[in-house]
């Protein structure tokens, strides 16, 4: 019966990326259940979204490996992750951008040992990623108007990695680690080079707090918080 049913959400998805395409609407929009999915979607040109603010692409189970392209015109990702050992690998590059990844959202808060990677070059740039414990984040943006939001809470984040790098433009940055670190602690670094910079970083204890921040050149204002 899985089976089936896998094989009815390829088709549903094959039907809709089509119907997309022939309009240049590029909208994706999957509900998978299932554990050790392999998805790849690239998006090229006109308005993309793949999901958006109200409807997520919703991806349920354990093991999964995600992949999003998405190059030019009006993007937006949307992405709920529900499940551990995930790995979500999103690029963007030119247009309008977003990009927002939630794992271990509602119904469930499962995203242990998941790697999450959200990328973004060029123009309006925002990116947002939530994730749980054991959890490693990576955002990358280069050029425009940036923005990228790390945040990362549970009751025990058992060695949370969190980076952000940002190269050029309006920046805003921030990584924001939550809940006692468990006994592997927690890590966050940043850096930043040029235009209009702020940065920010918290993380809170018990255990070890690991910040890194470079930043080089434009109106800076840094703020670190760290826990014991």
């Amino acid at each position: 019966m899985k089976q089936v049913k896998k094989i009815a959400i390829a088709a549903g998805m094959l039907a809709m990326v089509s119907g997309a395409n022939a309009a240049n609407l590029n909208s994706v929009y999957i509900d998978q259940v299932g554990s050790s999915s392999t998805i790849g979607i690239t998006q090229n040109g006109s308005g993309n979204e793949a999901g958006n603010s109200t409807t997520s692409m919703t991806m349920s189970g354990t093991g999964q490996n995600i992949s999003i392209e998405q190059v030019g015109s009006n993007n937006i990702a949307a992405v709920n992750v529900q499940g551990g050992n995930a790995t979500l690998n999103s690029t963007v590059t030119g247009s309008n951008n977003s990009v927002t990844v939630n794992c271990g959202a509602t119904p469930t808060t499962s995203c242990t040992d998941t790697s999450i990677t959200a990328d973004a070059t060029g123009d309006g740039n925002t990116l947002s990623t939530t994730a749980t414990a054991k959890s490693t984040v990576s955002t990358t943006v280069t050029g425009d108007n940036n923005t990228a939001t790390i945040n990362s809470n549970t009751t025990n984040l058992m060695g949370a990695n969190a980076s952000i790098t940002a190269t050029g433009n309006s920046n805003n940055m921030s990584i924001n680690q939550s809940g006692p670190a468990g006994a592997n602690g927690f890590s966050a670094s940043m850096s930043v080079t040029g235009d209009s910079n702020t940065v920010g970083i918290t993380q809170t204890g018990t255990v070890d707090s690991d910040v890194q921040v470079n930043t080089s050149g434009s109106n800076n204002s840094i703020t670190v918080n760290s826990g014991n």
